[in-house]
């Protein structure tokens, strides 16, 4: 009795822990348990002065400002205290702000001040819902997990909800007047996470909310077998070639066949051909296995109805080599329902053939290399570069997924990395090509690299660069409106770009910077690959909308890869891009709409039922196709993410409709009878023999100029 009574004292005391804090370069980090983690935002001046330089190491961190202004931070505990100095003349406050997931429009609650309500489970109009002073703030989750900030006096507090702006979040600020008599400040930040509420059932779907595609009991998953049959059997498709494409489509348009997928252009419009010498469009499935529907369930076992032992009937439902932390309801489902343990090639088999009925003929990103099944099956994949897949490769810090091409250890690892793995696909006629990596933030170059310290090897030559330009460090300073006393000093601190010279030598050395990568990367891959395509990087719009860096792209990529989000689609900025990079052709290679009110999930880019979704689908990917230069799209994903947040983000991970299949493994069929209105018909479209379906939904109409 004492060891169980000092377990169970044990885990009280973990639960009501005190979140805790640390300082990092984006902000400072607030890990509350199974409430989430959240980060706040170091403070933004206004007027704007824009930060040029993070120091962060633990408990402290040094913030510095264009304008000489600098910023101290210490935490002690719970207790975050600021230090301003060097503030400009023009700056009359402080803000400071904190990003909060979606997912407490499931059942969460925040308070400011007196005045409290429900987070908003549908967009809120206007985005502002709580604006008001206070110097206190609080969140609770669905399951009565608080987290509570008390700001300094005389604060103004807003919370919004960034839905309006196609980003599913909340975002929580509060601005503080600056007072150069006293300038500091204090934040306090303490949470209650003792609580705990069933909040999901025995099948991974949410307890509390109904909807008609709802799994009721193990019966019902095992009626769904002879349910599908008949399903799957009632759906007639188009004749194919054996890899998906329109066969005679190559004597017709004069295509070559090569043995490999390869675009060519004809009378104007471009074609992905595949290996037989027919016209192919890529209708791709991201997340072809089971990914996103893994979910983090350490630490917050307590909200499930039910969770299997990590041995026995449902090992293979958790993730493996997670140390069991990571469990598929999906699977669980799947072992339910077909009676045997979860195995990759009997899932894919499956998969292949439903997809195949649904007009989809191929795999895309986030997926595994093919094996037996996909081989047997003839069914064309896209994959990525094995960039860390034997030596990791480092990142340049604050630059999502990009590597640094002055740094010869690291291009020393990718060359390693390539010649590993590379040579044994070469031949492979299913692989259509590859891409790069996934969203890398160039965009945020111009920002980073100045702001580095140390011995970066891209800042190093940023220096030399601006030396050999300046020739002294007097001409440097007049041009940037800096006060260094040598070229040196530069290396070791983050340089303001405040001038329109400043702006213009950072642009040039980044797209230096952005002719290396390309230009090393295309090379290393042709030396292992000369018969697959380069398909770029997955864009997201804030990266895609440069022309430099499009011109840049173009010169080494066979396609030019979009992960374009959007309502309506935007043609003349897909034209406008298309120029850019030398008229290459593109994949729009993620997307999705998700529907909350019908799914049980929550956020996403959101329509109202899973018909709309399927109408948006087929406005998006006809108006798209039709443009002549759009070869293929990839469906983000297969397998909805899991309702307590995919599995990498731990307790702040999405949580959306983004599946052709639910938890429970049963097809959203209202979306897909209009998916499969498109996927069957693509090449009439693309011959020209029918017009590309518009939906007169106005949020999916673009005024194009």
């Amino acid at each position: 009795m004492k060891s169980l009574f000092l377990c169970l004292f044990s885990f009280a005391c973990a639960a009501a822990a005190a979140a805790e804090l640390k300082t990092t370069g984006a902000g400072i980090e607030i890990s509350a348990g199974s409430l989430g983690s959240f980060v706040l935002t170091y403070p933004e001046l206004e007027a704007a002065h824009k930060q040029i330089e993070v120091k962060a190491a633990g408990s402290s961190a040094t913030v510095r400002y264009e304008g000489g202004a600098e910023c101290a931070v210490a935490i002690d505990n719970d207790e975050i205290a600021l230090a301003f100095k060097g503030m400009p003349a023009d700056v009359k406050s402080w803000k400071m702000s904190v990003l909060i997931d979606i997912g407490f429009a499931k059942g969460g609650t925040w308070k400011i001040a007196d005045k409290e309500g429900a987070f908003p489970a549908e967009k809120s109009t206007p985005p502002q819902f709580a604006s008001q002073s206070s110097s206190s703030f609080l969140i609770k989750n669905a399951q009565g997990q608080s987290l509570s900030f008390t700001t300094p006096d005389f604060a103004f507090q807003q919370l919004t909800d960034n839905r309006e702006w196609n980003w599913a979040i909340y975002n929580w600020f509060f601005m503080v007047p600056f007072n150069a008599d006293n300038p500091k400040g204090k934040i306090r930040v303490t949470s209650d996470l003792a609580s705990v509420t069933k909040l999901i059932d025995s099948f991974g779907q949410s307890i509390k909310d109904t909807f008609p595609n709802k799994l009721k009991s193990l019966e019902e998953l095992k009626a769904d077998v002879a349910a599908d049959k008949a399903y799957y059997d009632g759906i007639e498709t188009p004749k194919l070639d054996r890899f998906g494409g329109l066969p005679g489509s190559g004597e017709t348009l004069g295509l070559k066949k090569t043995g490999f997928f390869h675009v060519e252009q004809r009378q104007g419009k471009y074609w992905l051909v595949d290996p037989d010498g027919n016209a192919f469009f890529h209708l791709g499935i991201c997340g072809f296995a089971p990914s996103d529907d893994y979910t983090y369930v350490k630490g917050r076992e307590g909200i499930y109805e039910w969770l299997p032992k990590t041995e026995g009937e449902y090992a293979s439902a958790f993730r493996p080599g997670d140390g069991d932390a990571h469990f598929s309801f999906y699977l669980a489902n799947i072992i339910r329902k077909f009676g045997a343990p979860y195995d990759y090639e009997a899932h894919a088999t499956r998969m292949i053939e439903r997809t195949r009925k649904w007009g989809f003929n191929s795999i895309g990103a986030f997926s595994p290399t093919p094996q037996q099944a996909h081989v047997k099956a003839g069914f064309p994949y896209v994959t990525s570069l094995p960039i860390n897949s034997w030596e990791g490769v480092p990142r340049i810090p604050g630059a999502h997924e990009v590597w640094d091409p002055y740094d010869a250890a690291t291009v020393q690892k990718i060359a390693e990395n390539l010649s590993h793995e590379l040579p044994a696909r070469a031949g492979d006629p299913l692989l259509i090509g590859y891409f790069i990596v996934n969203e890398p933030r160039y965009d945020e170059l111009p920002r980073v690299i100045p702001s580095l310290t140390g011995k970066q090897a891209c800042k190093l030559r940023l220096v030399e660069v601006l030396k050999d330009k300046y020739k002294t460090i007097d001409a440097f300073n007049a041009s940037w409106q800096a006060k260094a006393t040598s070229f040196d000093e530069l290396t070791d601190v983050g340089l303001a770009i405040t001038t329109d010279v400043a702006k213009a030598d950072v642009k040039a050395f980044v797209g230096e910077f952005m002719e290396a990568y390309f230009a090393q990367i295309e090379k290393l891959f042709r030396q292992h690959d000369t018969n697959h395509m380069l398909i770029g990087s997955r864009l997201q719009p804030v990266t895609i909308n440069d022309e430099q860096l499009c011109r840049i792209m173009g010169k080494h990529l066979d396609i030019v890869s979009y992960n374009y989000y959007t309502f309506g689609v935007d043609t003349s900025a897909l034209k406008r891009f298309h120029e850019w990079t030398g008229n290459k052709p593109m994949m729009l290679s993620e997307f999705f709409w998700a529907s909350p009110k019908d799914s049980g999930l929550i956020g996403g880019r959101e329509v109202s039922s899973q018909q709309e979704r399927g109408l948006a689908y087929r406005n998006y990917v006809e108006q798209s196709a039709a443009l002549g230069f759009v070869i293929g799209i990839e469906w983000f994903t297969l397998i909805d993410q899991a309702t307590t947040g995919r599995w990498f983000s731990k307790y702040n991970g999405e949580s959306y409709n983004t599946g052709l299949v639910s938890v429970a493994d049963r097809p959203w069929k209202d979306m897909l009878a209009e998916m499969m209105k498109t996927n069957h018909t693509i090449y009439d479209l693309l011959l020209g023999k029918r017009p590309p379906f518009a939906w007169e939904d106005a949020r999916f109409r673009v005024e194009t100029k």
